[in-house]
């Protein structure tokens, strides 16, 4: 009967999950010791019932001050008759549950019958919670029959706080599952044990404008959560990553997100909307590093027409894999990045091309940055698109050229005409090792656009973009002023649009504070 716990993810983790917090299991050994204890489905039972009590908070004023902060309780006794416990009298569901609220209420709802059937029986998958009917090899969810013990794990998984969850809309909730094998399930619960003092308190809220209370951990039951979009694999190794910096327990956290990184994992939603992803261990590197989270949180900066969704879509892609394809992709919105963005860059070119030969392509690009913003008429708003203009009139030369020596003479000519300054020392590598056929047109194109597409040296909150390089990277400073910058009207974090609640993102000198 175990061995169907351990086949399928889901299970697995509830599995896991019990091991750790009712035995004590943090080895391999230690975990085969109690799946062979007799009371394993004992222990299962009782871990779900247990964790009923994590399902509900309760504020039991009937109205409180607009944007303070408020404590609730945790509902012990919970009531699943309809329109009794929901929000409008003071109940909320907490994220990591993976019920939608009306599969918690009413007569058949999983409050009323949390643990169907008797010791031994076979159970129907419309049984379980409902969040675990997903791919099983079965047409309908009443053609699958399970054991208690299997309906028991997927009961702890879906009740469990103990995983990376957040909520993904006024009623839907969603977590991140990792499909690990056992062994490293536990070495992952066991950091996530670690990590819970550095949460908000399960019951802590703030208010909005209307006094409504909002869970803090509704923006994620990990630490440092990005923004919603990038939940998943990327979000939550991004969050565990700055947590482990910031602490000190990156030499316990790096197997666990070597694993997270490498491995598939789901991303289960009450909605329905479920999906499943894999990245590499590029992911976890760079957020070892303290690249990821940086860009992440600054990616609302990312200015381009195109479509808000489709600008994270893009970009989510391509830090997934890391490969050419899905960088060109990136690169086609034709966007001004953040300063965030340019260790990214670094980390994606630097496994292919020296460090130096990077550095010089970087600073011919943002060279090029500056004086298009030299060359631009205009001032404020007028100015910064018009610079924007001669970035893409100049982007579109790149892709026109047939080869790198050809590359290299129209954009010389083309930059010089702009404003007559002279292209920095630094780019000198760049430009020898692109005529030289050293580098493929391909990739010549690709550093220049990547770079020429930052903002300046200025940190991303500042009102300067386009700033003048230093000698590592860019124009010298007696070629002109930096340029002002209006960041984008819309200073909300991308969770906005989901109804979550909204506020400015936090600010790139406190993003930053995980970079060596």
């Amino acid at each position: 009967m175990v061995n169907g716990v351990r086949s399928y993810y889901f299970s697995r983790y509830g599995l896991a999950e019990t091991l750790v917090t009712q035995f004590g299991a943090r080895t391999v050994e230690d975990a085969e010791a109690a799946i062979q204890n007799r009371v394993l489905e004992e222990a299962l039972e009782a871990r779900a019932r247990q964790l009923m009590g994590e399902v509900r908070v309760h504020f039991p004023d009937p109205e409180y001050p607009p944007n303070s902060k408020v404590e609730g309780t945790l509902v012990q006794d919970l009531n699943g008759a309809k329109g009794k416990q929901v929000g409008a009298n003071g109940y909320f569901v907490r994220p990591h549950v993976l019920l939608g609220d009306g599969q918690l209420n009413g007569k058949n709802g999983f409050i009323n019958k949390p643990l169907s059937g008797r010791k031994g029986d076979k159970i129907r998958q419309k049984q379980y919670p409902p969040s675990t009917k997903l791919s099983v090899g079965k047409a309908t969810a009443d053609n699958v029959k399970k054991t208690r013990l299997f309906a028991l794990a997927c009961t702890v998984t879906t009740l469990t706080p103990l995983k990376a969850a957040r909520r993904t809309g006024d009623s839907d909730r969603g977590a991140v599952i990792p499909d690990l094998p056992l062994p490293e399930l536990l070495s992952y619960l066991d950091l996530y044990l670690d990590l819970q003092p550095s949460l908000p308190g399960p019951t802590q809220a703030t208010t909005n404008d209307d006094g409504k209370p909002f869970l803090l951990q509704n923006e994620g039951t990990f630490p440092d959560p990005p923004p919603g979009w990038t939940f998943g694999t990327l979000g939550v190794v991004a969050g565990i990553g700055s947590w482990a910096r910031k602490n000190g327990f990156f030499d316990d956290a790096k197997p666990v997100l070597e694993a997270l990184a490498n491995r598939r994992v789901y991303i289960i939603d009450t909605s329905g909307t479920n999906r499943s992803e894999t990245a590499g261990s590029h992911v976890a590197t760079l957020a070892r590093e303290g690249i990821l989270r940086p860009a992440l949180e600054n990616a609302w900066k990312i200015q381009t027409n195109a479509n808000e969704e489709d600008v994270q879509r893009v970009l989510r892609r391509w830090l997934l894999r890391f490969n050419p394809a899905y960088f060109r992709d990136f690169l086609s919105l034709r966007a001004t990045y953040p300063r965030s963005f340019s260790p990214l860059f670094d980390a994606y070119f630097m496994p292919d091309y020296d460090p130096s030969l990077v550095s010089s392509a970087r600073a011919a690009a943002q060279h090029i940055n500056t004086q298009a913003y030299h060359a631009a008429d205009g001032t404020g708003d007028t100015r910064r698109q018009n610079k924007q203009t001669i970035l893409s009139s100049l982007e579109s030369t790149l892709y026109d050229c047939g080869n790198g020596p050809e590359l290299i003479a129209r954009i010389s000519v083309q930059v010089g005409r702009l404003t007559g300054a002279d292209f920095p020392p630094d780019a000198q590598e760049f430009f020898d090792r692109t005529t030289a056929g050293k580098l493929t047109l391909e990739e010549a194109r690709n550093l220049l656009v990547a770079y020429m597409r930052l903002r300046g040296a200025a940190s991303d909150d500042e009102t300067t973009e386009s700033e003048p390089q230093t000698s590592s990277g860019g124009a010298s400073p007696e070629q002109g002023k930096s340029e002002p910058v209006a960041e984008a009207a819309d200073a909300e974090s991308s969770d906005a649009s989901s109804g979550e609640g909204s506020g400015s993102p936090t600010d790139l000198d406190d993003a930053i504070s995980d970079l060596p």
